[in-house]
């Protein structure tokens, strides 16, 4: 256990750096039972073994090449109801450390959290929450930021690297996100979710276009229009319907 020296107040106080981990999210789920956990502690390992995504997948890293971590949280100012407000928060932090690098590159976050750089997946998040008397007790936030894995691994994903030719040093990325979180977790402790949500609308991958998609009646096209506070995508429809889901009810295709 050890510190890092991100600018921050209270992120990244508390780091524990393992050379291989089976999941960072479920490791923190075990310390965070036996009281072991500052807010703000990150877990970090440069080879996860069975690292979670969305759906149920695994989220699969070459060692050393990327960054896997989670951060711990106690946001017990958010309701239950507001859960969604964190996807947020990552999901800008990581894009806006994206822009950093090149401020023209086409970096968006595909409902609910996936992480996207000229149509291609750079990042995926997991959040698994605590709910206690109807609020976020803790929250344990697991990314997988894709930085300088060559892109013949996957051909539906993408790198730092590949973005901008050249290789990055992850303890300096790492620090970036870190300082980013806390920017936007602040942002939401003082209660301004209006510009979380405007920031988001803007980064939403095709938000106004023409896509295809899939749920359970089948395949449409559809133009997604907005996600609600709550974190519900509405998708309009060929017919002018105006369809909401949750996670997991609907799938981009193309």
């Amino acid at each position: 256990m050890h510190k890092i020296f991100a600018n921050t107040l209270f992120i990244g106080k508390q780091v524990i750096s393992l050379p291989s981990c089976h999941s960072t999210n479920d490791l923190m789920a075990q310390l965070s039972a036996k009281k072991q956990l500052h807010e703000g502690a990150i877990i970090i390992t440069e080879h996860q073994t069975k690292g979670k995504g969305q759906r149920g997948n695994q989220w699969n890293s070459p060692p050393g090449e990327n960054l896997t971590f989670s951060v711990f949280l106690k946001p017990n100012f958010l309701l239950a109801s507001q859960q969604f407000e964190l996807n947020r928060i990552v999901s800008l932090s990581v894009l806006d450390v994206i822009k950093e690098f090149e401020s023209s590159v086409k970096a968006y976050v595909k409902w609910p959290n996936d992480l996207i750089v000229n149509k291609k997946k750079i990042g995926g998040i997991l959040i698994e929450n605590s709910i206690h008397k109807g609020n976020i007790a803790e929250s344990i936030i697991g990314i997988g930021f894709n930085v300088n894995q060559d892109s013949e691994l996957l051909a539906t994903a993408t790198s730092l690297k590949n973005v901008f030719d050249k290789k990055f040093e992850l303890e300096k990325v790492l620090l970036s996100v870190v300082e980013k979180i806390e920017h936007y977790y602040l942002i939401a402790r003082s209660r301004d979710f209006k510009l979380l949500h405007q920031l988001y609308e803007e980064k939403l991958y095709l938000k106004d276009k023409v896509a295809f998609y899939e749920d359970s009646t089948g395949k449409f096209n559809g133009i997604i229009r907005k996600v609600s506070p709550e974190g519900v995508i509405e998708i309009e429809d060929e017919t002018e319907n105006f369809r909401k889901y949750q996670f997991k009810e609907v799938k981009l295709l193309s």
